[in-house]
């Protein structure tokens, strides 16, 4: 295994603290934390694979410095999550 370092809220402490040790649902916080990384993941990949088809709109002289594709999701008619993109052109860039 690797060792992993995340900061998170005081909160989230006082709740894992309350679910780790003896009376606790878990025996350790480092239990815990992978228990709820493996689900959220089989949730997120479930969601993913099951995720509809898109069309892709192709665009004429598309290139990442005219314009930009950004993720939209949203629910077909059949209820079946989609991804779908919307495309930008850029007006002006911003110089950080």
């Amino acid at each position: 295994m690797k060792i992993v370092t995340v900061n998170v809220p005081e909160s989230y402490i006082d709740a894992i603290n309350k679910l780790i040790g003896q009376e606790g649902l878990y025996p350790s916080r480092s239990e815990l934390i992978r228990c709820a990384v493996r689900s959220f993941l089989i949730k997120e990949l479930k969601l993913a694979s099951n995720m509809a088809k898109y069309n892709e709109i192709e665009i004429e002289d598309f290139d990442d410095k005219n314009f930009v594709r950004v993720p939209i999701e949203g629910v077909n008619e059949n209820s079946e999550p989609v991804r779908e993109f919307k495309t930008y052109k850029i007006l002006k860039r911003l110089e950080h």
